[in-house]
């Protein structure tokens, strides 16, 4: 058995073995603090320039490395463009700056300026396509380290612009369509970087991952309509100036269950050198795709590296409207939730602001609105209704009115809604007259192919004895209710219905 004396002894044993000279403890002293801000300089390593003036962006930052050390004083920024005499001219418009010849020199005498200099660069005039110089960049202060970076200048640039990509119309569910793409380089040079292509599709594609030199990325669920998935492929052979290419392979693609409409942006882009081309985090299995020539005429030409291509099926979003009301904890007043229900079996989806689809409702008479409770946010529950103005025109919400439009701007999935929240109080000689709801299509003009057309409004009228203010009401807000809903099709009584309390609401009343 090992003694307490032992054990204590061995220990002692290793702390002066510790402290012995030429021991490796002794060796590994603490580095020392710095005594003075470290410069680094941030700017981009190649500059392709042409007979227009092109804007460079020049940054520099000191760093401490949390040590007490004086702060940096008199930052001066030099740029040296004497090695492009006959390929390139720089000019600088900053009363920080002074140029002699082609030398600029920019100086920081207050901290509070920016650490960061914007100047131009343009070949000179009868300058060589291809010719080449350096551009120099020195960076100093007081109390602070100097540091130094250098660009090459090279007189022309490729420029890449995409074919288009016909739409798809009147896919199948379950069908596998193509994405072709070409690419044309109509600068003077030839591409000499990566060649990053892209597609990034919303509305329910799911694309084959069979190309290795590409990344695939999914949604987080295909149902919803914002869910996107990308390609993201890298390309590292030369496209020649004047040259058009294609892709060796069809990029495809397979229309999940709830496309009803998808939309798919493709780029194109040359990849700074050391930059990440990002992109999905699942990579292909199969060949590498390349690009080869392109034959025959193709479809034309985008203006520019981006493109959109629309995929449409023959498949259908069925929009409902439902209604339900309950009485408030205010004597005398209701609250009216409307919902957008999508039975599917397509997601509802829309690009951009424009609504797919709107709730218009038109209260009963001798009834008025005092408030819309609505959270603001992309994703919240509760939506915002606006006062109707006309067929085409609404305002911000405004109490006591009786006819309202809420909107559905990013879509409904299959199988889920969208839910808003009127507060509507009787006037005394309110009867039993009766309120509608409707779905209608919304601006961004999305065709829902609705096969079912009866469900899309339903009336409904408040029973005045069931929610008159000596009704029994808990304390949550919720309590016995009948509400005559009268669609196409029918009339049914709703009973008790219950509202969530929302959370950070804003209260229009």
């Amino acid at each position: 058995m090992t003694s307490h004396r032992t054990v204590l002894g061995t220990a002692l044993a290793a702390v002066v073995l510790a402290l012995a000279p030429g021991s490796a403890a002794l060796a590994a002293s603490p580095s020392p603090l710095p005594t003075q801000s470290y410069a680094t300089i941030e700017a981009d390593k190649q500059l392709n320039v042409g007979s227009a003036a092109q804007t460079v962006h020049v940054g520099w930052q000191f760093d401490n490395g949390g040590a007490n050390v004086p702060l940096q004083t008199n930052e001066t920024l030099v740029v040296d463009a004497r090695d492009l005499a006959g390929i390139a001219s720089v000019a600088v418009d900053d009363p920080r700056c002074t140029t002699a010849g082609q030398v600029l020199t920019c100086v920081n005498k207050d901290v509070a300026q920016p650490p960061y200099v914007d100047f131009t660069v343009r070949a000179d005039t009868g300058a060589a396509v291809g010719a080449t110089g350096t551009l120099k960049y020195a960076v100093s202060a007081d109390h602070g380290t100097g540091a130094t970076a250098r660009a090459k200048v090279v007189v022309g640039a490729p420029g890449l612009v995409v074919g288009k990509v016909p739409d798809v119309t009147h896919a199948k569910i379950g069908s596998r369509i193509e994405l072709p793409l070409r690419l044309r380089n109509t600068g003077d040079l030839a591409t000499d970087r990566r060649v990053v292509l892209r597609w990034e599709s919303l509305g329910g594609l799911v694309f084959d991952r069979k190309f290795s030199n590409c990344a695939y990325g999914d949604g987080d669920d295909p149902v919803e309509p914002g869910s996107q998935a990308s390609v993201t492929c890298v390309f590292t052979a030369s496209v020649a100036a004047g040259a058009t290419v294609e892709l060796s392979g069809p990029l495809t693609a397979t229309v999940g269950k709830h496309v009803l409409t998808a939309v798919t942006d493709y780029s194109a882009e040359l990849l700074k050198p050391g930059v990440d081309p990002g992109g999905g985090s699942h990579p292909g299995t199969g060949p590498a795709l390349t690009l080869v020539p392109a034959s025959g005429a193709g479809d034309g030409f985008e203006s520019g590296a981006t493109g959109r291509a629309d995929v449409s099926t023959d498949s259908s979003a069925d929009l409902a409207a439902t209604t339900s009301v309950t009485p408030r904890r205010t004597a005398g007043e209701w609250t009216l939730t409307l919902n957008a229900v999508n039975h599917g079996p397509a997601s509802a989806y829309g690009v951009g602001t424009k609504a797919v689809a709107l709730v218009d409702v038109v209260l009963p008479k001798g009834t008025v609105a005092t408030g819309n409770a609505f959270e603001e946010g992309e994703d919240t529950p509760y939506g915002e209704c606006f006062l109707w103005v006309g067929d085409t025109k609404t305002a911000p919400f405004a109490a006591g009115h009786r006819h309202y439009v809420c909107p559905v701007p990013r879509g409904v999935a299959a199988g889920k809604s969208r839910l808003f929240v009127l507060w509507v109080k009787p006037a005394k000689d309110y009867t039993d007259a009766k309120g509608t709801a409707t779905v209608r299509p919304g601006p961004a003009g999305i065709a829902l192919h609705d096969r079912n057309t009866a469900d899309d409004s339903v009336t409904f009228a408040f029973d005045k004895a069931a929610t008159s203010p000596t009704s029994s009401a808990s304390t949550s807000g919720t309590g016995p209710v009948a509400l005559v809903a009268t669609a196409a099709g029918g009339t049914a009584v709703l009973g008790s219905a219950a509202l969530l309390v929302a959370r950070r609401r804003r209260n229009s009343r």
